[in-house]
């Protein structure tokens, strides 16, 4: 296969080394591996003709690539090696961290799955976004502390906010019509922020986005989130909201941050959608 192994140029050395490992591994096994940089990369410019993009880096990575496109139809099919902080979307398709199986895994070229394109004010988001406290929080996480202990940063960053906790109402507009909130999450995938979940019924194949909306964020509503997060998220608690809808825009009472796929993207108010433009992994 011609593949265009698509990174970040600045990552860690570690993760620098595991990328070039899978490039080595992809070529020993007879493939073409064409390297790009995921700031840059244009895949009709650069990888024209190419059967396979691999995007080695996290959610962040996949979110800037498709999203500077030029267009999107001419992505071929994308596979992602999870060398990111969360890995939610490599975590909701299966891939492996282990380059050699990973590399296993796109040969057999199993049926891809093809999700539709979520945008957050025009610009894409893959699995999760969220309004809230849970973007305050990502507001504050530390890199340096990413790199040392991983996704736990995010929950030192929650953590911090206890002493100063930032509540904002909200204003949601859906299919469905006005609701009022203080946290709303909007999911493309089952998993958020790791191996927990906040909707089973959420999926990257999905024909609608699935939201989920707290009418209070008060520090025991975010601790029954989480409980309900880490017990597999089998019933909501009565008065939240959980419904489908294809746009939902927010206003809030004061600016508040905007996170999608782990970083801060936006500040309200802010219009989410679901686009007819898709792309294809495999």
């Amino acid at each position: 296969m011609k593949i265009a192994l698509v990174y970040n140029e600045r990552l860690q050395p570690k993760r620098m080394a595991r990328v070039q490992r899978l490039a080595a591994i992809l070529q020993g096994r007879g493939h073409e591996v064409i390297h790009a940089f995921g700031d840059s990369f244009d895949a009709s410019r650069d990888a024209p003709g190419a059967d396979l993009a691999v995007l080695a880096g996290g959610d962040g990575t996949a979110r800037l690539v498709i999203g500077n496109q030029p267009d999107i139809a001419a992505l071929p099919p994308l596979a992602i090696y999870p060398t990111g902080t969360i890995n939610l979307l490599a975590r909701e398709l299966g891939y492996s961290r282990d380059p050699e199986e990973f590399a296993r895994q796109v040969e057999r070229r199993r049926d891809p799955v093809t999700t539709r394109i979520a945008t957050i004010g025009g610009a894409p988001f893959l699995a999760c976004a969220s309004v809230g406290v849970d973007a305050h929080s990502v507001s504050i996480v530390s890199e340096k502390l990413k790199l040392r202990i991983g996704r736990f940063a995010y929950v030192a960053a929650l953590l911090a906010l206890f002493r100063n906790w930032p509540r904002t109402r909200m204003q949601l507009v859906s299919d469905h019509g006005p609701l009022e909130a203080e946290a709303v999450f909007v999911l493309r995938g089952r998993h958020y922020a790791g191996r927990w979940t906040l909707d089973r019924a959420a999926q990257l194949q999905g024909e609608s986005l699935r939201v989920l909306a707290l009418p209070d964020a008060r520090r025991r509503d975010l601790l029954a989130l989480v409980a309900y997060a880490l017990t597999g998220s089998r019933k909501p608690k009565g008065h939240w909201h959980v419904f489908e809808t294809q746009r939902l825009s927010v206003h809030c009472d004061a600016e508040t941050p905007v996170q999608a796929d782990g970083d801060v993207v936006d500040s309200s108010p802010v219009e989410f959608a679901l686009t007819q433009q898709s792309v294809r992994f495999v």
